[in-house]
């Protein structure tokens, strides 16, 4: 499908030649939440989008040669009741305040979607939403006379965002459980481990070796002593995870504080000048922070995780990151591990989309962790 014509509105694929263009919309149209948030993708928007898979496109909307309206499809491995199959990932869905209100998502994103979809023999995709962006979700999952030929969104699991602060100093407790950072000698049971994990999980990313090793050569920053490794008393790997900063492909700028988040900010605020940790970003500036990414924790023992939380904030407190970032599932087992770390949560949903009328295999809505890389998104 090369354009689709929405009476002024144009949807097409876009170009290289776009990527200016969609830099500027994805800044001007921030996240709306009570900490409202413009996410930077200059200086070259597909950046992000290629460290995820080399099967993706992106398509906009034009109205009067000006792009108004865009979104991202992401096509990749995934494993779905233990096989590997063909799952795609939509995001970067923005629409300017022109085009709102006009019916583009059931007239073109839809059908555009599932075509595209179909194309490449995909089972089903994954989303994720702001719980506080009514909008989008009234949008993208109302069921209605007007909504026809949208795609299907089906509810898959409340999580959240959860942003642990780098405050105040902790040191790692002594428990059942050694921590240290990965060597190269460790990256083939390593990438043994991620992969036996995501198999048990819907969406799960298929990790041979050959793909952390990709990874690693890929994404800006992210190295093999990122890892960090918990060990029993006997050696035997028990849960892992890596910390990256993904500035480099995708920067996070403060647009403002909005209800509790204003009082927060001044507490927070106060508590930095008093114990000299950093301050919330103001309104215009960067926000510092780096994401819990490749977490795997097969047993879901929150003493694991707790282990590895207390020596990655340890390493990280001092290092001029103001957050860090987990990928949290509703009635997760080990929510517990947080417990006595200060932290700010952020609720979203994530949510299995199907063609319009089509019910997602029931394998996608299989209980536990799902198979989704906050950090990519």
């Amino acid at each position: 499908m090369a354009t689709v014509d929405a009476g002024t509105v144009t949807l097409r694929r876009a170009t290289p030649a776009d990527g200016a263009a969609m830099c500027e919309l994805f800044a001007r149209v921030p996240m709306e939440t009570e900490l409202a948030l413009s996410i930077r993708r200059d200086s070259d928007f597909s950046a992000l989008l290629r460290l995820q898979s080399d099967d993706w496109e992106c398509w906009v909307a034009e109205e009067e040669g000006r792009v108004e309206a865009m979104a991202s499809l992401v096509f990749r491995d995934g494993y779905l009741g233990g096989e590997i199959r063909r799952v795609g990932y939509l995001g970067d869905l923005r629409l300017s305040p022109r085009v709102q209100g006009r019916h583009l998502l059931n007239r073109v994103y839809g059908p555009t979607l599932s075509e595209r979809a179909r194309a490449r023999g995909c089972a089903a995709s994954l989303t994720a939403v702001i719980a506080s962006n009514q909008r989008a979700l009234r949008a993208l999952t109302a069921r209605n006379r007007r909504q026809r030929g949208m795609p299907r969104y089906t509810p898959l699991r409340d999580f959240r965002i959860r942003n642990v602060h780098l405050a105040l100093p902790r040191l790692p407790r002594r428990g059942a459980f050694r921590v240290r950072r990965a060597t190269e000698a460790d990256l083939p049971a390593l990438a043994a481990f991620l992969d036996a994990d995501a198999r048990r999980r819907p969406f799960g990313t298929p990790m041979p070796l050959a793909e952390l090793r990709r990874r690693l050569a890929e994404w800006p920053g992210l190295s093999v002593d990122s890892f960090y490794l918990a060990e029993d008393g006997d050696g035997a790997l028990a849960g892992c995870l890596a910390v990256w900063d993904a500035a480099p492909v995708k920067r996070t700028v403060v647009a403002g504080y909005r209800g509790k988040m204003r009082r927060i900010k001044t507490g927070y605020d106060l508590a930095a000048r008093l114990l000299r940790f950093p301050r919330l970003p103001d309104p215009g500036e960067e926000l510092r922070y780096l994401y819990a990414t490749h977490q795997a924790i097969p047993s879901e023992d929150p003493a694991v995780l707790r282990a590895l939380l207390e020596r990655v904030y340890a390493d990280h407190r001092r290092s001029g990151y103001v957050l860090l970032s987990f990928f949290v599932p509703e009635n997760d087992p080990m929510e517990v591990a947080f417990r006595g770390f200060q932290f700010t949560d952020l609720p979203a949903r994530l949510f299995v989309v199907t063609p319009p009328g089509t019910e997602p295999p029931p394998e996608c809505l299989a209980a536990g962790r799902p198979g989704f890389e906050m950090a990519l998104v």
